[in-house]
């Protein structure tokens, strides 16, 4: 955007933008694996807070991939 060139972000950070026509795809037969992590304290890790936000997190990643 603003002719700051070309760069390899995750479809679901900038859809919108390429949507609106902000963005263009240049080489969309190109893709590169992005493995995400949730990491969180011992004390926490029992949480059913964290064990429900991460489960959220790991579905809507797997929806919008």
């Amino acid at each position: 955007m603003d002719g700051h060139g070309i760069i390899l972000r995750s479809a679901w950070a900038v859809e919108s933008s390429l949507a609106q026509g902000k963005l263009v795809r240049i080489l969309p037969a190109y893709q590169q694996a992005a493995d995400v992590w949730a990491v969180t304290t011992s004390r926490l890790s029992n949480s059913a807070k964290v064990r429900d936000c991460v489960q959220f997190l790991q579905q809507w990643l797997q929806a919008h991939a």
